[in-house]
């Protein structure tokens, strides 16, 4: 036990520091742990050199990863695209599996082992892909879709491969009938332990959390994981299996939210087990015997990857661009791999030598899989301008003489769609441009002027009659593609209006720069929408509002870009707050107001707001007695300062507050003296 704790304590002295650095650089922590792992591990400076212990620190590692990954597993985003995924991830995964495994085959390999090695390898890094991808802001990318539906894919494929590998280790040489009986049976039992927690899990949450606290529904949820867990390799399967299930099942939970928020502070730490595990197994010594022939390996395994990757992207996708940058993003070999490697040796299907060797080439590809996807983007633009897409890989288009003074709107996602019929309604002549195929269908359903193609091409703009038109609009979510279309846009029309939709705003002063007149990071406009909604719930004048929101723009971009602060206008906005204005209140059949008197409510008096006239049937009476007794549907016009006209509509709706003597109107508005 006291030698566990140390090497705990190891571990997390260890990926602290490599974590803090690692995130300052923007790069995927996992490069970090691999590398700590080779350093302090039994073939570095041997600070933890007990092998068991190691495999017992990656087990454990790998349930705790596999928990939280069911807990975040997207089954439903999954779903969404599900025919497109399945399309790509089954021709990504089996056509590398079968290249990879057809050559091991062919250097003599046995054939079990080929087609093991084969499927591992055509697995890829979830945690390193989709970590760079969200940070870089290209999760709603197209190719970062694909990206992530891909590898949802290969980790739903990870479930039978855990299921596969006994199998295959308990029945070589039977027939394959007897297999497939096999693999029948433990899919069964996955399902068997599936639904039985499926019906007891929730209810079982629901009653805790409503009989304890926090810390109980904490150890309920250690609980599942651990029984899932023993049941499953009770059953044949492995701990990390029922890990996995128990993950997905709880993610379904009412009670998900507090879960995940509870759990996955940990998931770094998580992580960093398993990866510093994995660094510490690799064998140091095998890889300096013969260092140009693993490097090789790799970079065939990552060529291999990628050109299949691509493959299945463009068969599917149809965009030489969304294929390359795929293509580099999923060229490594991922911590599943890792994982299943480490039980196809604890079965005996992997011979140790053949391990490592497998465990080196994995890691090597890890560690450049930074890189790759660093580049992959801007390689992209490069290639794809200097083979002239346009011609290559779209369909013919004319150059469109019909639109002159026109708006170019890139990208017809939800800003692109509002934009749209904003623009069909005022009669404003515009073009949508979309490299998605099921964008231009449903924009020339709506009878709307279309272009396929991308945006970052000059020949596309072009066509699009980028030299007549006043204005383009680019509302795409792919950062390095919005850059590079604003510079040629800029290049081809030096006079048009450009105006750009971004996410972030940090990429304004870039995007500034690159030519852009204007730029609107969403993040901004809605802490805008934010603070003017928090005004109106105040009731302060529409036009004050309007004033806050061109000074908080003005400031606000104007810091953007680095520019220096107007302070003074900032002072004006406690002079703004003391504007007056009227406002309006419909008396209902619950409100406070109804069957009251004029004489009985002292508005005035209350709230210090005048009472100036009331609509009845659509008849404005301007001066009614201290007898008029105000009805359901009347419509009450109230006049004061934000404030005593907010107090005097609670007033209306839910009656006199507790009355403080300082609040109270002057002698010049009491109420006897208000119409």
């Amino acid at each position: 036990m006291e030698h566990l704790i140390k090497e705990l304590t190891i571990l997390l002295l260890v990926s602290l520091p490599i974590n803090i650095f690692f995130h300052r650089v923007k790069v995927p922590s996992v490069m970090g742990y691999l590398i700590a792992g080779i350093l302090i591990g039994p073939f570095g400076l041997t600070l933890i050199g007990d092998t068991e212990s190691i495999r017992e620190l990656a087990e454990i590692g790998v349930i705790l990863l596999l928990f939280v990954i069911g807990m975040e597993f997207p089954l439903r985003h999954l779903l969404k695209n599900i025919i497109s995924v399945i399309e790509a991830g089954g021709i990504q995964l089996f056509l590398t599996a079968g290249l990879v495994g057809a050559a091991m085959f062919g250097l003599g390999y046995d054939w079990m082992l080929a087609g093991v090695a084969g499927l591992l390898t055509a697995l890829s890094s979830t945690a390193v892909v989709i970590i760079m991808i969200t940070d870089s802001g290209e999760s709603e990318t197209r190719h970062g879709q694909l990206c992530i539906g891909i590898l949802l894919f290969q980790d739903l494929a990870v479930v039978p491969m855990m299921l596969m590998i006994p199998l295959l280790a308990k029945n070589e040489g039977v027939a394959g009938l007897t297999f497939f009986l096999a693999f029948v049976k433990a899919a069964g039992a996955v399902i068997s332990i599936f639904l039985l927690s499926r019906l007891v899990v929730p209810r079982t949450l629901a009653m805790v959390a409503q009989a304890g606290n926090k810390e109980h529904l904490t150890l309920l949820v250690i609980l599942i994981v651990l029984g899932t867990g023993w049941i499953s390799k009770t059953l044949g399967l492995s701990l990390a299996m029922g890990a996995f299930i128990a993950g997905m099942i709880i993610s379904e939970s009412e009670f998900s939210h507090q879960i995940i928020l509870d759990i996955l502070p940990l998931r770094d730490y998580f992580t960093s087990i398993f990866f510093i595990s994995m660094g510490m197994l690799l064998d140091l010594n095998i890889f300096m015997e013969s260092p140009w022939l693993y490097l090789g390996l790799a970079l065939a395994v990552v060529l291999t990857k990628g050109a299949v990757v691509f493959a299945a992207v463009q068969w599917v996708n149809r965009s030489f661009r969304d294929a390359f940058i795929s293509a580099f993003r999923l060229a490594q070999v991922g911590e599943f791999s890792l994982l299943l490697a480490g039980m196809a040796l604890e079965w005996g299907l992997f011979p140790l030598f053949e391990y490592q060797g497998f465990l080196i080439i994995s890691l090597i590809t890890i560690l450049i899989a930074p890189l790759l996807l660093q580049v992959s983007s801007p390689l992209s633009i490069k290639i794809y301008s200097a083979l002239k897409p346009g011609r290559l890989f779209e369909p013919e288009e004319k150059p469109r003489d019909d639109l002159e003074n026109h708006v170019i709107v890139a990208g017809y996602g939800l800003n692109g769609r509002n934009l749209s019929r904003v623009l069909l309604e005022t009669k404003i002549p515009f073009i949508i441009l979309d490299a998605k195929g099921e964008c231009i269908k449903e924009a020339s359903d709506k009878k709307i002027n279309t272009l396929f193609g991308d945006c970052t091409h000059s020949e596309t703009l072009i066509q699009a009659g980028i030299m007549r038109a006043r204005m383009v609009v680019f509302a795409i979510s792919d950062p390095v593609a919005t850059g590079q279309a604003v510079r040629v846009a800029r290049r081809l029309n030096p006079d048009v209006h450009i105006l750009v939709r971004t996410r972030y705003a940090s990429q304004v002063e870039t995007l500034m720069n690159e030519g852009a007149n204007q730029v609107i990071p969403e993040e901004f406009e809605t802490s805008v929408e934010i603070f003017s909604r928090v005004l109106r719930e105040y009731r302060i004048p529409n036009n004050v509002i309007e004033q806050q929101v061109e000074l908080i723009r003005m400031e606000g971009y104007s810091m953007f870009r680095g520019l220096s602060l107007n302070v003074e206008s900032l002072r004006k906005f406690s002079t703004y707050l003391t504007a007056t204005l009227t406002d309006s209140f419909h008396v209902e059949e619950d409100s406070w107001i109804r069957n009251q008197t004029r004489g009985s409510v002292k508005v005035n008096l209350k709230t210090g707001a005048r009472l100036i006239a009331l609509v009845r049937n659509q008849e404005l009476i301007t001066e009614p007695d201290r007898d008029f007794k105000f009805m359901q549907g009347d419509i009450l016009i109230v006049f004061g300062r934000h404030a005593q006209v907010d107090k005097t509509m609670r007033l209306f709706k839910n009656g006199p507050e507790p009355e403080n003597p300082e609040e109270k109107g002057g002698p010049e508005f009491r109420e006897e003296n208000a119409v």
